[in-house]
């Protein structure tokens, strides 16, 4: 796609060609992350928190297995797919990744209105009518899509320092946070033992047993896509587009696992904090079920450090949904044109177009969610959990070449965690299917 980079260099020169994953934690990192992450943690304490760096380390190692995938491989993975088993296989692999976007990018519009709220306070964002609201969304599609339209050669690059600018945003806006919750570090680190909460006093009578399964399945739901919001199978995908955009060869695979390492890690390390503020805030003060907007979750804050804290922690909703906004769509374009056979760039007209349809099909599922009055965090627990039930093939796709590779070129650790994280895929797809049921 790019001229390869230069391999014979060292030191600061090196650490600049960082990026790819950066990008991959930005567009993961997104409203989904800090609902889910807040609603558990309101939930469950610290009891859960283990979830978090466990889902990260498994994204690492997909994220790793997808990274080397498109550095050692000539062909895209759709086109893998395609030489093996046919353009419908591709277009089948394309698809369910677009689905996940559209997901995600129906969770991304909704955030902005959660943004605004923390800014301008909820109750003046509930006075705007539904119809309002869906077009101030529309609005906003509107200016991202001409930049998309309009975007120099040279958009890559731009994105890249973009999301890299947001992700420190986030890190100083939910680290601030963190801290002025002033929390128990002793309750942090036992948080971080894997254990499963202890269950609720069983209840009698027909009506109270239907009320605490229908709190079992939406709990599941809420583990479910903090899950997938750490360990997005579609983001890993798209890494193996990404290093190709960057010009990357066998040569480059050292910078490739550094890259990973920083950016994941700074994924797992923002979705923590997250966590541990409103394990420390907001458990035992407040019911998940009340928490109907993300900015509740920041007016939270309010009382308890001031109105900076609600400032700084909508800061930080902010540039979490505009990190994934287009980056999410551009994934759902790059991948989508390589499946159909076209020119996968992102610069190209083709990626522009299929780019545009994710944006504007993400702001179709989000005004209708709006129209029908949904509350905005159930909707994206859904919406976020619901996007595992398409990772499974793509993890597939994933684990199926990284075992086409030479030994040489792909570390035992990487195809053991890759192989981990598809199980931990599919168990997810088959309880949530089961849960929705």
């Amino acid at each position: 796609m790019t001229q390869p980079v230069a391999v014979n260099e060292s030191g600061w020169k090196r650490y600049r060609r960082i990026g790819p994953a950066i990008v991959v934690a930005a567009v993961v990192l997104g409203p989904g992350s800090i609902v889910s992450a807040s609603r558990v943690a309101c939930g469950e304490g610290f009891d859960l928190l283990w979830i978090v760096p466990l889902a990260g380390i498994l994204m690492i190692g997909m994220t790793a297995a997808a990274m080397t995938i498109g550095v050692c491989k000539e062909n895209t993975l759709c086109g893998l797919v395609a030489d093996r088993f046919g353009r419908w296989a591709a277009w089948v692999v394309g698809l369910s990744l677009l689905i996940a976007i559209t997901l995600f990018q129906a969770s991304n519009n909704n955030a902005m209105w959660m943004a605004v709220s923390g800014f301008i306070g909820h109750e003046t964002v509930n006075k705007w009518s539904t119809l309002g609201r869906a077009s101030g969304l529309l609005l906003f599609n509107g200016g991202i899509i001409a930049l998309v339209w309009l975007g120099r050669r040279d958009l890559y690059r731009w994105i890249e320092r973009a999301m890299a600018f947001l992700v420190g945003a986030m890190v100083l806006s939910f680290g601030a946070s963190m801290f002025a919750s002033a929390p128990d570090w002793g309750d942090v680190i036992g948080g971080l033992i894997p254990s499963l909460p202890a269950p609720e006093p069983t209840l009698t009578g027909d009506a109270e047993a239907v009320a605490s399964s229908d709190d079992a399945s939406i709990a599941w739901l809420s583990m479910a896509a903090l899950v997938a919001t750490t360990f997005s199978v579609a983001g890993a995908f798209y890494q193996s587009y990404q290093v190709k955009e960057k010009g990357w060869k066998r040569e480059n695979l050292s910078t490739g696992f550094v890259d990973v390492f920083v950016g994941i890690s700074s994924l797992a390390l923002i979705t923590g904090m997250i966590y541990v503020t409103a394990a420390t805030a907001l458990h035992g003060n407040i019911a998940p079920a009340d928490l109907t907007d993300a900015s509740v979750v920041a007016l939270s804050l309010e009382p308890l450090f001031g109105s900076w804290a609600r400032i700084v922690f909508s800061i930080g909703i902010f540039a979490g949904a505009a990190s994934s906004f287009l980056v999410n769509a551009l994934i759902g374009g790059v991948v989508f044109c390589d499946a159909i056979g076209t020119d996968c760039r992102v610069s190209s007209r083709p990626v522009q177009r299929a780019t545009i349809a994710a944006l504007l099909a993400g702001w179709a599922v989000a005004s209708l969610a709006a129209l029908t009055e949904v509350d905005l965090v159930s909707f994206i627990v859904i919406a976020q959990s619901l996007t595992v039930l398409c990772f499974p093939l793509l993890a597939g796709v994933i684990v199926w070449q990284l075992h086409t590779l030479d030994r040489k070129d792909v570390a035992w650790p990487i195809k053991v965690l890759a192989w981990i994280g598809l199980a931990v895929v599919i168990a997810l797809s088959l309880k949530t299917l089961s849960g929705l049921i």
